[in-house]
């Protein structure tokens, strides 16, 4: 993924889940049945909401940091595509999780949270701890 595509799409998924949570204020607003009157769904879509906008904004903060700490372009890639998925699958995993819910527990798209948030801490150390110098990333078995 290049630095501006991730700058680009970072950005994108702020609006998109800042966007989401307008609708789910004219959603209270309009008291709509369905939305808000179901505990589990309203928490998670909030959760989704808040979550993929901070984690939009986490984006941005990493595409600049790469850009600006240098991180060698074998590595950038990399961790530019692991942030940015990182943060859509746990927005989205929250969303879909509350609206797929069974009768106590958020739906099986839940499962996307906690990979989404190991990608995204794994690829903010990295911006953190890879310097000019580390050439290429260790090669996978």
């Amino acid at each position: 993924m290049t630095a501006e595509r991730h700058l680009r799409l970072s950005i994108a998924a702020v609006a998109l889940f800042l966007a989401m949570g307008l609708w789910l204020e004219a959603m209270y607003g309009l008291r709509a049945e369905g939305w808000i009157d179901d505990p589990l769904r309203r928490e998670f879509l909030r959760l989704g909401h808040s979550h993929g906008a901070l984690l939009g904004l986490v984006n941005v903060a990493l595409a600049w940091g790469i850009e600006r700490l240098e991180t060698p372009a074998t590595w950038a890639g990399k961790i530019r595509l692991a942030a940015w998925l990182g943060a859509l699958f746990v927005g989205v995993g929250f969303v879909a999780g509350g609206l797929t819910h069974g009768p106590t527990d958020p739906g099986p798209p839940i499962l996307m949270v906690p990979a989404g948030a190991l990608m995204t801490l794994t690829a903010t150390v990295a911006v953190a701890l890879v310097r000019p110098t580390d050439a290429r990333p260790p090669a996978a078995d």
